[in-house]
């Protein structure tokens, strides 16, 4: 069972460069996708994200950080992800954004 500590404030959905759309709720979803599904540029910014997951899990650095960390790492590779609206909020059918 999880520890709810290292769940994601909120899922990120990030678009793989194959159209498809994946979601992670966890610092472990993310760092097994970082070290094992990862088939893509591995920058900087990857090799960040990776550590800063290690860090969240091993409880050094929180987990928001890790958080925004993937996030970057994604959108250096090309990815794009959910994450550029605020927690609570939902895009409405004008493309803006409205509070739930």
């Amino acid at each position: 069972m999880l520890n709810p500590e290292l769940l994601l404030m909120a899922p990120i959905s990030v678009q793989m460069k194959d159209g498809t759309r994946q979601v992670f709720a966890s610092v472990n979803d993310v760092l097994d996708f970082l070290e094992g599904e990862w088939t893509i540029y591995r920058g900087r910014k990857h090799n960040r994200a990776v550590q800063t997951c290690r860090r969240a899990l091993n409880r050094m650095t929180p987990v928001a950080i890790a958080r925004e960390a993937f996030v970057e790492a994604c959108r250096d590779a090309g990815m794009s992800t959910d994450a550029e609206r605020p927690f609570g909020a939902k895009p409405d059918a004008g493309g803006h954004h409205s509070p739930i």
